[in-house]
């Protein structure tokens, strides 16, 4: 059996210590020593308070770039209060279905997904609201 890569985590030495002893009974390991990246993420350490911090900056800036939007202006919340998005909203002849189509809408929401699973819960409400217009997005979705 061959494993890539695992991270573990430990409050204690003694804890760390058994751990690796115990995988290294069934596979040959190999510590790498402290995770600063791994799936996207970038894990900082403050040895003064000990605080662990996770981001996703490049893995963002990246998408930002990818779907020409790193010129876009940040704002507070994901979605502007008082937004009604429906079904109306959603294309209907076929020039507005064509328009959508070359739009990497699902793509967006893909990459939105990974950045609220692992470090963004705050996206979660928009990308469930804007998945349901996922079959036939339209230009307010």
């Amino acid at each position: 059996m061959w494993i890539d890569d695992i991270l573990g985590a430990s409050s204690t030495i003694k804890g760390k210590v058994l751990a690796k002893s115990q995988l290294g009974v069934s596979y040959e390991i190999k510590d790498l020593g402290e995770a600063r990246f791994i799936l996207g993420m970038c894990i900082d350490r403050d040895p003064q308070s000990r605080d662990i911090t996770i981001s996703q900056k490049a893995y963002s800036q990246r998408m930002l770039e990818w779907f020409n939007l790193k010129d876009c202006s940040p704002v507070s919340t994901p979605l502007p209060a008082g937004l009604t998005l429906s079904i109306d909203d959603c294309p209907v002849t076929p020039e507005e279905i064509e328009e959508m189509k070359r739009k990497p809408y699902r793509e967006a929401l893909g990459s939105l997904m990974w950045l609220q699973v692992a470090t963004r819960p705050d996206l979660s409400y928009t990308v469930n609201l804007l998945s349901h217009f996922a079959h036939n997005p339209g230009q307010a979705h």
